[in-house]
């Protein structure tokens, strides 16, 4: 066919400025990532422990060594308590201020993504890539929490793009970019990193990328060297400082218990990351097999390919080795599924066909279908018996996801394949938007642990009782109480803070009420009772708020060993 021709200059669409792009991402993802922050209370167990611990350390003037509750944090490096200490510096030490790196880390990825998925698949795909990632559950979900995971990601997507240019060409200043990268990316989460860059790079290397070309230009001599200036001092003075209780804790307890134990109750069954994912990266996780299946067939043809199938595939095998498993583990690994997922749209387009010619891909269009339509209507019928003030962002919730889903498959059924991925993820960014700005913020009331630590405070000041945390000890309860709550599970450690305070306040739950009464020799004076819900555990609590003191024939107590446990 004869090309054709061109039009004349003055009817020729004018070229958009570089800078629309990355100008209208970064907006999206920062309206996404801090919407409804300032009005959440930190839900997850890891994000008021995380606050807490800045908190601590503001306090203290002291940025070297986190403490949680008072007693040393060991746990997680420093790097993700620096980045919240700046935030809170500028908005203080609220939600907004504690979740804000994580929303800047969300964003930065999606740049990135945006910037290597040009490279990889053109301008177009590129950008969709990013818009995938972008509005995706898990990226938005992730991105708005006060924890190390987004900061992670963004670290190990600027190595993955530091890589990819090391195998296009050899340069010093990308090297040292990668490295620098890596160093903070360990400072974020320890050896964590690494383990998923080598995960990703065997399988790549087997299938057929430069990663030995790769591996020559990264320079090793210079990048440990880097290491050692940026990453491994704060290393080693924890080491010496805590006298090797620090390698007790970050590795044996957190890193090696992890991989041989459920650490939490986070097990799971096997299969677990491809499960969650199916919900959590809706609907782009539809795509993915599909494109795992092609892009395995043309591995050797196109080595992009292989590594964006190394780099989905390395880290699941990895990830389903670990015992423990949360599904925010697997977050490094979703800007490949994105990529792969727009390599799918732009290839079907470009066929001018529609995914019902491939088994996978009907197979996508009817999960797309069932997934989305049967979400946005459970959500709007669960409005019905919802709790106050939840049923009406719930019906709106429930209406963008199902009536953009069905535009979307409307779109994909007629063949428009990047309309119907622009429907999609209007859908899935309209629902994250609102969940994040009005559902969140208006079922805030219901979260049990800020109601216990924010009475318990109010209690303190008016009864001059000190407050403590027995079977019930979520960190929610010591961030909204605002300094340390004295801790025990130990019968012996209960009566000598009980003889030495006389009584305290404490929370206990309607079935530990009559076993800690018989077996501890203790009495409860009920103040009042606190309803509503815990997120560690997914359910409905309800608690009694009470005096605890000794009972006055306390020889039931006295017989119970000093250190048995209140909590089996």
């Amino acid at each position: 066919m004869e090309p054709e021709a061109s039009p004349p200059a003055a009817l020729a669409p004018k070229a958009r400025p570089a800078w629309i792009e990355p100008l209208a991402l970064a907006s999206l993802c920062l309206a996404l990532y801090l919407a409804g922050n300032g009005r959440t209370g930190l839900w997850d167990r890891d994000e008021p422990r995380n606050a807490v611990a800045v908190h601590e350390m503001r306090a203290r003037g002291d940025w070297l060594f986190p403490t949680f509750n008072g007693e040393p944090r060991h746990h997680k490096p420093i790097l993700t308590y620096w980045l919240m200490g700046l935030a809170t510096a500028v908005l203080g030490e609220g939600p907004a201020g504690m979740r804000l790196h994580s929303a800047l880390a969300g964003t930065g990825t999606c740049l990135l993504v945006w910037g290597l998925g040009r490279r990889m698949l053109g301008a177009r795909a590129g950008f969709l890539a990013a818009l995938m990632l972008a509005v995706s559950p898990i990226m938005v979900a992730e991105s708005k929490m006060a924890t190390t995971d987004a900061t992670l990601s963004f670290w190990l997507m600027g190595c993955q793009l530091c890589l990819y240019e090391l195998a296009r060409r050899e340069s010093r200043p990308i090297a040292v970019a990668f490295w620098v990268a890596l160093s903070l990316a360990m400072l974020t989460k320890g050896p964590v990193a690494p383990a998923l860059l080598a995960a990703i790079a065997l399988p790549a290397w087997w299938w057929g990328c430069p990663v030995a070309t790769v591996w020559r230009r990264l320079e090793w001599r210079r990048g440990l060297l880097i290491c050692s200036i940026l990453a491994a001092p704060w290393f080693v003075l924890m080491i010496g400082a805590t006298r090797g209780e620090f390698l007790e804790v970050a590795v044996k307890q957190q890193l090696l218990q992890r991989v041989s134990s459920e650490m939490e109750e986070h097990g799971a069954y096997p299969g677990y990351y491809a499960a969650m994912s199916t919900v959590l990266f809706f609907p782009w996780s539809c795509l993915v097999p599909m494109g795992i299946v092609a892009a395995w067939k043309r591995r050797k043809v196109d080595p992009n390919l292989a590594y964006l199938t190394a780099w989905i595939v390395g880290p699941f095998i990895l990830l389903e080795c670990v015992r423990t498993k949360l599904i925010h583990y697997y977050l490094p690994a979703y800007p490949a599924c994105a990529l792969l997922a727009a390599w799918v749209v732009k290839s079907v387009a470009r066929q001018e066909v529609t995914l019902r010619r491939w088994t996978l891909g009907r197979l996508a269009q009817g999960m797309i279908a069932g997934i989305g339509v049967a979400a946005g209507v459970g959500m709007a019928a669960s409005a019905v018996a919802a709790p106050s003030g939840l049923g009406l962002p719930l019906v709106a919730c429930g209406l963008v996801l199902g009536l953009g889903t069905a535009a979307g498959l409307l779109h994909l059924h007629r063949g428009q394949t990047w309309a119907g991925a622009r429907w999609l993820a209007g859908a899935s960014g309209g629902m994250m938007l609102l969940i994040g700005g009005w559902l969140l913020p208006a079922a805030e009331p219901l979260r049990v642990s800020r109601i216990v630590g924010e009475r318990m405070a109010e209690l303190r000041a008016r009864t001059g009782l000190d407050p403590l945390l027995m079977g019930y000890q979520e960190p929610g309860v010591i961030y909204a109480f605002g300094s340390p709550i004295a801790l025990t599970r130990e019968a012996g450690e209960l009566r000598r803070r009980l003889e030495k305070c006389g009584a305290m306040i404490t929370a206990v739950t309607p079935a530990e009420w009559p076993v800690f009464e018989k077996k501890f020799g203790v009495t409860f004076e009920k103040i009042e009772d606190v309803v509503g819900f815990n997120p560690a555990k997914g359910k409905s609590t309800t608690l009694h708020l009470a005096v605890i003191r000794s009972a006055p024939d306390a020889s039931t107590a006295r017989a119970s060993s000093g250190e048995e446990p209140l909590v089996k």
